[in-house]
């Protein structure tokens, strides 16, 4: 299987990040019991076919059905700090007109199955990513997240994390199992924004909880 380097920094580096946006209330989150415009409530259970629990070898099978790529031509890579371990394929047009993109499945450090999905557009996935492209699927995927209902806890829209840096969508179904919608859009040297954006989807299972290595209290 493929190993190459540019898939791993970008999985182990959107990993990093995204564990330290904790699932806390924020000033965008609706004010009643539960989140969304509609009473049917999410369901977040993976990404297309391949689904949180699956084995290695389920996951391979998903994409296969999915994209139609073969095993050999997704990368396989280790987290040397989670020990988690990243299966990475490239996709085109997930949504009409989106562009190039990462889809990178996460299996967890104990259990050896799919526990996290992300899915990469803009930089570092192109060299030149076209800003307006990634913000309109950005908004595109918040309409559609934000159709279902979600629990109020952790519940955001368009809440902005730091400059250049917002928090699209967040929201958890019932089962606690989360998506969140992150855009990263910051000046560059010259100030301008565009050239280093980057739009991360994120499907998580146990995002208060995640099985990744973790040092035991009492081990130093």
């Amino acid at each position: 299987m493929l190993r190459l380097d540019p898939i791993k920094k970008l999985s182990q580096f959107i990993f990093l990040i995204l564990s330290f946006i904790l699932f806390s209330t924020v000033s965008t989150a609706a004010k009643t019991s539960d989140s969304g415009v509609s009473q049917e409530w999410a369901s977040i259970d993976g990404f297309r076919s391949a689904k949180f629990g699956f084995s290695e070898s389920e996951v391979f099978k998903s994409i296969n059905k999915d994209f139609r790529i073969k095993k050999k031509n997704v990368s396989r890579v280790v987290n040397s700090n989670e020990k988690t371990v990243t299966l990475g394929i490239n996709t085109k047009d997930l949504l009409t007109g989106s562009g190039s993109s990462k889809v990178f499945y996460i299996l967890g450090y104990k259990s050896k199955r799919l526990i996290h999905v992300n899915v990469v557009w803009g930089r570092p996935v192109e060299k030149k990513p076209n800003a307006g492209e990634i913000v309109s699927t950005a908004n595109q995927l918040r309409n559609y997240f934000a159709q279902k209902r979600y629990q109020k806890n952790g519940f955001a829209l368009n809440a902005k994390l730091g400059e250049g840096v917002i928090l699209v969508f967040q929201g958890k179904d019932k089962k606690g199992r989360a998506a969140r919608l992150l855009l990263s859009n910051p000046k560059n040297k010259d100030s301008k924004a565009g050239k280093n954006i980057t739009l991360t989807l994120s499907y998580i299972e146990k995002p208060e909880d995640p099985d990744v290595f973790k040092i035991k209290e009492g081990d130093f």
